[in-house]
């Protein structure tokens, strides 16, 4: 390894391998030793009907050996002139060719990859015929079901008893079900499993995936295969320097075994980028180690569950650090949840749990509509109307206190309207229309807990225009040591040990107000490259302090007691 936190590791598609001798591929290694210290390299044998030949593979990967590399092998299961490249795994050529394809893969690897495009989306007369009067996800997630466990494994592992299987898990998570991905019985199936965690440019690319997701996923997946999450996957397509880092930046923070450079022609011929990021981990290999455990507040979502999709990464954009369940977390003080978990039958009764064992729990407004008729109304009755407001004006009113005043988000927001009974919960925070107000953060009791309802703009980034003032109450509702005051785009990153990092999403510079929940505390930079923070505040029960960030960066730092 060349770094004592994290392995770094590339891919080599096969079309590279097919296309370029061996010369070639060599100076392409030492072209790229320039920028980056690397560790792994995955070699494909297969992908879009180019199968790479037996002597050339052995001879390519001796010399990546040579050159230090661990060397493993890939398998990418597309064939050409198809929607993405996808295979027809009802045909019975596709499955041979492909039980065919890993049992060679095997034979000259130990451990073995499959990319991302291991799906389906397939509706040929065959697939028609065979879905019956199933839906296309449950069709499919029994397909790939039998393909993974008949084909791809079971071919080979008798080539291969040693060869240990990986299946990489795509970025795009909310519609795994609809494309075969089985997140719940696949990672059983497989030795290990691998995330993908590219957001690329998430303002104009079609995905539109908020840069939280490189953090997010890969935590989800730790905890559907603990210890076996082997890696976070990135690309440099569609990117800036500036995207390209941070997604490099929150798969690191995310405590991804490898960090995957996709791919290695792409570090060759690109080598600002492949600079950058060989920086970055220079940089990062001096702090990592005195990061705990990723923590934070804890949410659910169901296997094969979607709902408001993408929400979570948003919140996460809000300096909200979550923390993600496959099942409920019914142990957790603090459980938000979104319109994904209605997919669980029982969450009714799961979340009345945790409230009668004095826990808070926040839902949003499109969780409780799904919920409405199912016995949420018996924790709290409110109605999510089909009226609309559109507005740029907030105001905060905790119970007791004034309100505090007109504040201007940062542009028009569209929520939903949410009724409500007088003085059976309160408001907490209100979007303002002239001569009204509409709920924005209710809350009320329910046993020993509380529960609070979080109205949803219409369009999601639409929290990222609300007032500093706003998420900040927001934020500490949720009751966290650590907490921010500031606006939107500035990720919180937390770590059970009492060490945290804060990661700007903006395009300016920003003091950013850190508040810790306990008096006399200091905070210290984890390396000398990040500023000492300035302490803005302190009282019997805070600790507060600014820290300057510079546009897109990120600074570590611990929280320190007297006592």
């Amino acid at each position: 390894m060349n770094y004592k936190n994290f392995i770094t590791a590339t891919y080599a598609p096969a079309g590279y391998l097919d296309e370029n001798p061996l010369d070639q591929i060599k100076a392409d290694i030492e072209k790229v030793k320039k920028y980056i210290k690397l560790d792994k390299i995955y070699l494909e044998t297969y992908r879009s009907e180019v199968l790479i030949d037996r002597e050339k593979m052995k001879a390519i990967k001796s010399l990546f050996i040579a050159n230090g590399f661990t060397v493993s092998g890939g398998i990418t299961t597309t064939i050409k002139k198809t929607l993405m490249g996808s295979m027809c795994f009802t045909d019975p050529e596709n499955r041979k060719r492909l039980g065919e394809i890993a049992a060679y893969t095997a034979e000259l690897f130990d451990e073995i990859i499959l990319d991302d495009f291991y799906f389906t989306n397939c509706r040929c007369e065959s697939c028609i015929s065979a879905k019956g009067g199933r839906s296309w996800a449950a069709f499919r997630l029994a397909l790939m079901n039998d393909i993974s466990e008949n084909v791809i494994i079971k071919n080979a592992k008798a080539a291969n008893p040693r060869a240990v299987m990986i299946i990489k898990y795509p970025n795009w998570y909310d519609s795994f079900q609809a494309n075969g991905y089985n997140l719940e019985d696949e990672s059983k199936m497989f030795d290990e499993i691998y995330t993908g965690t590219e957001t690329r440019d998430p303002h104009y690319t079609h995905q539109n995936l908020p840069r939280y997701l490189s953090f997010f996923l890969p935590r989800l997946m730790e905890r559907i295969k603990p210890g076996k999450n082997g890696g976070g996957w990135y690309d440099l397509f569609e990117c800036s320097i500036e995207d390209y880092l941070q997604q490099a930046y929150l798969t690191l923070f995310a405590k991804c075994r490898e960090q995957m450079l996709f791919c290695f022609p792409l570090l060759a011929n690109f080598p600002s980028y492949t600079a950058a990021a060989g920086a970055f981990y220079d940089e990062a290999d001096l702090f990592m180690d005195k990061a705990g455990e990723p923590a934070g507040i804890a949410c659910y979502k169901p296997y094969n569950s979607s709902g408001e999709r993408l929400l979570h990464e948003h919140v996460g954009m809000c300096g909200i650090p979550l923390d993600p369940y496959p099942y409920y977390p019914k142990d957790a003080k603090t459980v938000f949840l979104t319109a994904d978990t209605a997919w669980d039958s029982e969450i009714v009764g799961k979340i009345k749990q945790s409230l009668l064992d004095g826990n808070r729990v926040f839902i949003t407004s499109g969780l409780y509509k799904k919920l409405s008729g199912c016995g949420i109304e018996d924790i709290l009755p409110v109605e999510i109307t089909d009226r609309k407001i559109t507005t740029d004006r907030f105001t905060n009113s905790a119970f007791g206190q004034r309100n505090s005043g007109d504040l201007k988000s940062q542009g028009p927001v569209t929520i939903p309207h949410v009724a409500y009974n007088e003085n059976d919960l309160w408001v907490l925070s209100s979007a303002l229309s002239p001569y009204s107000s509409h709920p924005l953060l209710l809350c009320g009791n329910y046993g020993k807990g509380s529960l609070y309802i979080l109205t949803i703009p219409d369009t999601p980034a639409g929290l990222y225009k609300l007032p500093a003032e706003t998420l900040t109450l927001l934020r500490a509702e949720m009751k966290l040591h650590i907490t921010l005051e500031c606006c939107a785009r500035v990720g919180l990153f937390l770590y059970d040990n009492n060490t945290f990092i804060l990661q700007s999403f903006l395009d300016r510079p920003e003091t950013v107000r850190v508040c810790i929940k306990k008096s006399g505390a200091e905070l210290v930079p984890l390396t000398k490259m990040f500023p000492p923070p300035k302490k803005t505040r302190t009282g019997e029960n805070e600790s507060v302090f600014d820290v300057y960030l510079m546009p897109g960066r990120y600074a570590a730092l611990m929280a320190r007691f007297a006592d």
